[in-house]
């Protein structure tokens, strides 16, 4: 055989190759499409068998009125005894933001969680190519002013949604993602 006869052969594997690559890309994303179809069915079929509103009492007393009171100074505290220590409800003794909790709330959205599936580690997001999202960006989790986790964007990214894969390294013991919750660009890499 000649070298030609050779290349021939090896151009056609390398063929036969890349459309077996493409296929199989094709069938994983088809795949994710229909999982993220999944989801969104059983999301609809969980709201549909939730009550439309709750059930309301009517005719209920209003709350007592909290007001300040004179507690006995505690063991080990820096009020001298006899010294009336006053307790207010906490609302009125919130402590003041950080520096970081300020920037958190100083800083834009730049999506919203929509769905959340959280046994299997991803989350449907607000966000999609008109944002240029791209596969691997990372965003961090707001909800109100503290951070609850850091999500990492998929493969499948649609025109204005994507699934993003929760970052386990990241995000705190017993907090879960939430649909409402928003990204953020990262505070820390």
């Amino acid at each position: 055989m000649r070298l030609s006869h050779y290349a021939l052969a090896l151009t056609i594997i390398l063929l036969a190759i890349t459309g077996y690559l493409a296929w199989e890309a094709q069938e994983e994303a088809k795949g994710a499409r229909k999982e993220l179809e999944l989801v969104r069915r059983q999301q609809a079929a969980h709201e549909m068998a939730m009550p439309s509103k709750p059930d309301t009492v009517t005719n209920l007393p209003p709350p007592p009125e909290v007001q300040a009171t004179t507690l006995p100074p505690l063991a080990g505290s820096d009020l001298m005894p006899g010294t009336p220590a006053t307790y207010a409800s906490p609302a009125a003794a919130a402590a003041p933001l950080t520096d970081l909790q300020k920037q958190l709330l100083g800083m834009p959205a730049f999506a919203k969680v929509l769905e959340v599936n959280n046994e299997g580690g991803f989350a449907v997001i607000s966000a999609g190519r008109d944002k240029d999202l791209a596969s691997g960006m990372k965003f961090d989790v707001r909800r109100g002013n503290g951070l609850v986790g850091r999500v990492i964007v998929g493969e499948t990214i649609e025109a204005a949604q994507a699934v993003v894969d929760v970052d386990n390294t990241v995000i705190l013991p017993g907090v879960h993602i939430e649909a409402g919750d928003e990204l953020i660009l990262p505070i820390r890499k």
